[in-house]
């Protein structure tokens, strides 16, 4: 098929993003690249950035039994006064609290995994207005934009995007295809990214900072290829000048959560860090708490004999006692309990919370504010939610705030690299929905085909089923196997067999005007009746 491509004016000589790379050591295919980034993951991507943020706004010089950081909240509240100048601080904070609030991880997860990308309705190229239409070249580019579009395994390769953008606002990369591998979207540091404009699509470009490749990371360049290589040549000949190289196109990947205002990069949820520090502090206070709660301290009483004035008079031989002790440190006690001598009886203290219930609300507690001042997670506190029709209002609440920026762009970048791989491409569409509101768009689904409207192969991408598959599966069902005639009962809906063999609608009659459940006797029975 034909393909066709922009050139950037920036880039020179950039290679087609479907064919293969070439690298300093040789050409290599969107596989090996992508093999290359997964075993070098760890190096790729900053972990110490996230500890070394969270260390700025930590208060480490107290001195506890158990070491517990206190966060200093007033520098957070410097982050979030002045964004513009701690976009960075505000994105490693993000990263750190995903890794250290279980809270925080799973209100990421959920509004990532809303968008059910499968889900979608392919246009086929057809013009209203002619009196003829082409059938064979509707036909050819619609074939090929549904093989295109289910060899990009979009809703596998965009999660990890939905979940960078919910984290730090924006998602850079470089998307790389080919016919054989498909597509491998390679994720770029976003300390040396900044968006650069918007496409007519929606979705964003960006400009990259070549320094990234001066020193540690100039490695990277015998692999990762073009346009790398012909962005890094430029900036060498031009200096600091060009430091700064607008991204190629074709190989833009570039979303954005927050799109109000695309000059501002903050996360999603950054106001809700104060709350989340809260909650860690709460329930690492709380473990504390349930730690004293078993603790038993037990200690011997060296008693002396009543009367004397000597304070050496022991009732018993301080040895034998320390015999005794030192066979009950080593065989008696359990964990969490310590023993020490002393003169007297043997006793025990003991450190519980008679308030531990109490004390297990608070963390309770703290929960649900996070929740109910995190709009889009609804569901995720789903105990304040009463009613199924709550429930359902609450999921489409939480899919509209979760998918309702991201999804037109997904949408508009879809479309927008269909043009640098097809010759024709067909319209892509992605249908609103999330994985909670997609039972009651496959029930509207229904009813609209009960008026004979095109509902088949969209109803297929709600099982899962992409275009193509569909299309493949039934020719082979149909034309090769001849499924339906093989088997004695078809697959059949109430909209799809609503008549008789006779031509008439609803179920046949008896003589008497009556309902039958043996339409074919019936049938034999009225022909012989006028013959």
């Amino acid at each position: 098929m034909a393909r066709k491509r922009r050139k950037n004016r920036n880039v020179s000589n950039a290679t087609p993003a479907r064919e293969l790379i070439n690298t300093q050591h040789g050409e290599k295919t969107v596989s090996e690249l992508q093999s290359f980034y997964n075993d070098n993951y760890n190096k790729l991507k900053n972990f110490e950035a996230a500890q070394n943020s969270f260390k700025q706004i930590t208060d480490v010089t107290k001195n506890t039994r158990k070491a517990i950081p206190t966060f200093d909240k007033g520098k957070l509240l410097s982050y979030l006064k002045n964004i513009g100048n701690n976009e960075k601080n505000l994105r490693n904070l993000s990263w750190y609290l995903y890794y250290r609030s279980q809270m925080y991880k799973k209100l990421i997860n959920y509004n990532a995994t809303m968008f059910e990308l499968d889900a979608r309705r392919i246009i086929p190229n057809y013009d209203v207005t002619a009196n003829t239409q082409n059938d064979k070249k509707i036909l050819k580019e619609y074939a090929e934009t549904a093989k295109f579009i289910d060899s990009l395994d979009l809703q596998q390769k965009f999660l990890m995007i939905y979940l960078i953008c919910f984290l730090q606002d924006v998602f850079y990369g470089c998307a790389y295809y080919d016919d054989d591998n498909g597509l491998f979207i390679l994720p770029l540091d976003p300390d040396y990214c900044k968006i650069a404009g918007r496409f007519p699509t929606g979705d964003f470009a960006f400009a990259m900072d070549m320094s990234y490749f001066t020193g540690t990371y100039n490695y990277l360049l015998e692999y990762w290829g073009e346009p790398f290589e012909s962005m890094y040549r430029q900036y060498q000949s031009g200096g600091d000048d060009f430091k700064w190289q607008v991204f190629p196109e074709e190989y833009t990947v570039c979303l954005k959560l927050n799109i109000e205002d695309w000059k501002v990069i903050v996360p999603y949820y950054s106001g809700l860090f104060a709350e989340l520090i809260n909650l860690e502090d709460v329930k690492d206070f709380q473990a504390i708490a349930d730690e004293q709660d078993i603790y038993k301290l037990i200690w011997i009483e060296m008693e002396t004999i009543a009367g004397s004035k000597n304070i050496d008079d022991w009732k018993v031989d301080p040895e034998i006692i320390i015999q005794y002790f030192n066979r009950m440190c080593e065989e008696a006690l359990p964990d969490y309990t310590s023993a020490v001598i002393v003169p007297g009886k043997l006793n025990t203290i003991g450190f519980s919370d008679n308030d531990a219930t109490t004390n297990s609300n608070k963390v309770t507690k703290a929960t649900e504010n996070v929740l109910n001042s995190g709009m889009g997670g609804q569901v995720l506190n789903s105990i304040s939610i009463t009613g199924t029709t709550g429930l359902k209002l609450a999921m489409k609440v939480d899919t509209e705030l979760a998918i309702s920026s991201l999804l037109g762009q997904t949408q508009g970048w879809v479309n927008r690299y269909a043009t640098y791989n097809l010759s024709a491409p067909c319209k892509v569409v992605f249908f609103p929905i999330s994985a909670y509101t997609k039972e009651d768009f496959r029930k509207e689904l229904l009813e609209n085909g009960t008026y004979g409207l095109p509902v088949k192969l969209a109803l297929n991408t709600l099982s899962g089923i992409s275009e193509y598959e569909s299309l493949a599966t039934n020719y082979l069902e149909e034309n090769i196997l001849g499924l339906s005639d093989k088997f004695n009962s078809p697959l059949a809906s109430s909209h799809t067999s609503s008549g008789n063999s006779d031509g008439e609608v609803g179920r046949p009659e008896s003589d008497d005007g009556s309902l039958t459940d043996d339409g074919e006797a019936t049938r034999e029975k009225r022909d012989r009746s006028n013959g």
